[in-house]
């Protein structure tokens, strides 16, 4: 939610500016933060318009998918892409911090 949200205000802001720039002239600046996204997605609070409790595993199972680790078999969310020629899929899982050494491949 973080990341999309983040790319969604990113989109916005450049078509803002890109509107500024048409009607006004000169450049404008767009920043934005993932940290600051997430204080303002955690301001916004939570609302239950529904009544539904949280969904559950067996509520998702459908979006999820299974990889071996080593820290074990984990259950994620698959990737929000899904293509019929050339299917997503995460090359490695996820591994330990300091798994790798931080240097450029």
């Amino acid at each position: 939610m973080l990341d999309h949200a983040t790319g969604h205000l990113a989109a916005f802001g450049a078509l803002i500016a890109l509107t500024r720039r048409a009607r006004d002239g000169g450049s404008w600046l767009v920043e934005l933060s993932l940290a600051q996204t997430g204080r303002w997605l955690q301001g916004l609070g939570r609302i239950d318009a529904t009544g539904a409790a949280d969904p559950g595993i067996a509520d998702i199972a459908d979006l999820l998918q299974g990889a071996d680790s080593t820290f074990g078999r984990l259950a994620h969310v698959r990737p929000a892409a899904r293509f019929s020629r050339t299917p997503s899929f995460w090359a490695t899982p996820p591994v330990p911090i300091g798994t790798h050494p931080p240097a450029w491949p």
